[in-house]
């Protein structure tokens, strides 16, 4: 968070000048007499602290019991939960304000009087003058420890000790987290332990829903054995150095897909302006999340006609407002005014993954103290493709469709090895 706040004033100004001479390649600057100084024409932009800011803590619960099924096998059920409270989250504080002739906003720098909502009269609305209004890339943010999260979950291990040449480890978690921003996203630009948040940036439910990392299911098998030796193996020498002291380990991961948010890049331009932002669209006339995922055509991940650009004509009520705000009149050259849509965070769920991992392990004795190893392993053993997530901004040649894989196609490596 301090790195980030590096544009924050003073140090806010970063340009990129062409064909500078070297003797004076710098931009013109206010002398150091005027420091510090409002550059005209480059709006204010970066990271800030919010003054009020509180030290983020989490309550931790959980109640567990264990059983012992038999002499070697144990099992072990909890429930475990958590509750964050005063996270810290990213918060675009100059998104403007909607006025009405009910409600007219009062520009503090020129005191004109302002009934309309454009996206070209935006920065007019927004609370700080020569501040950007937007929330992605080069946007103005505050941290603030705003955010809160709560997390559920029902976890189960069995566990089989070493017992006539078998031991194993099987794990099922089935969870759920919610929050209104998770650390690290790279939505809005945000690194580290901050995230910037999408949609209105006023509002604190807005963006409550699964976390990004929240993954419903999740079963992981662990298991080793050591193969028995056969019996015709025992009465050669031969068939003991070959079929002797064999071992065989596995890992199988199973677990559901991560949130998919769905963004739009060019919505929210009423609140934002010209300079851009980040917000979602709206659900397509007659569509739910079920159509998103049921009637999906050939080629795609989800439906992407299932989701629509929040636009609103001119005169029309903005559906964000409650009704209280209509679309002003463009003026020449203007667009059309794109509100925050309906559609909520982490709607869809990306590709489940599976994934099996094994090893086949020979040794020889060579002495008391030596021996010799034969390893091979096998990742991604049944060569199935586990996808990354689909394009989820509408625009994109690829929206809706999967691009990536997470993994690497079958890779089997294989080694010799003497330990002493």
């Amino acid at each position: 968070s301090i790195n980030n706040s590096l544009f924050s004033p003073p140090f806010y100004l970063q340009t990129f000048a062409a064909n500078s001479p070297l003797d004076n390649p710098f931009v013109p600057l206010p002398s150091q007499d005027q420091f510090p100084m409002i550059v005209p024409g480059f709006p204010l932009f970066g990271l800030t602290f919010d003054r009020n800011i509180r030290t983020p803590y989490v309550q931790q619960y959980n109640v567990s019991a264990q059983f012992l099924l038999t002499k070697d096998l144990l099992c072990e059920t909890a429930y475990v939960g958590t509750r964050g409270l005063h996270l810290l989250r990213q918060v675009a504080i100059n998104q403007a304000r909607l006025a009405s002739p009910q409600r007219p906003i009062v520009n503090d720098v020129t005191g004109a009087t302002i009934t309309t909502n454009t996206p070209g009269n935006a920065q007019l609305r927004a609370p700080f003058q020569g501040v950007v209004t937007n929330n992605g890339q080069g946007g103005f943010f505050q941290d603030q420890s705003t955010a809160q999260s709560v997390y559920h979950s029902l976890q189960t291990i069995l566990t089989r000790r070493l017992s006539r040449g078998l031991q194993l480890l099987a794990s099922y978690t089935y969870a759920k987290s919610i929050d209104n921003a998770s650390g690290g996203s790279a939505s809005t630009g945000a690194v580290s332990e901050t995230s910037g948040i999408l949609g209105d940036q006023f509002d604190n439910r807005a963006n409550r829903g699964v976390s990004d990392f929240d993954r419903t299911h999740r079963f992981v098998l662990i298991s080793l054995w050591d193969l028995p030796r056969l019996a015709f193996a025992r009465r050669s020498t031969g068939g003991g150095w070959l079929f002797s002291n064999w071992q065989v380990s596995g890992i199988v991961t199973a677990m559901s897909g991560a949130p998919i948010d769905i963004v739009d890049s060019g919505a929210g331009t009423l609140y934002y302006g010209g300079f851009g932002g980040v917000a979602r669209p709206n659900w397509a006339p007659g569509a739910t999340r079920s159509t998103a995922t049921s009637s999906v055509p050939p080629g795609y991940f989800f439906n992407p006609f299932a989701f629509a650009r929040p636009v609103v004509l001119p005169g029309q009520p903005i559906p964000s407002s409650g009704g209280t705000a209509v679309a002003g009149v463009l003026l020449p050259g203007q667009t059309f005014g794109n509100d925050i849509g309906n559609v909520g965070r982490n709607v869809l769920t990306g590709p489940r993954i599976v994934d099996v991992d094994a090893s086949v392990i020979k040794q020889w004795s060579l002495g008391e103290s030596r021996r010799l190893e034969f390893r091979a392993e096998f990742f991604n053993l049944p060569n199935h493709p586990i996808f990354g997530q689909p394009d989820t901004s509408p625009g994109n040649p690829n929206y809706g469709q999967l691009t990536s894989t997470r993994i690497d196609p079958r890779d089997v490596q294989m080694a010799l090895k003497i330990v002493f």
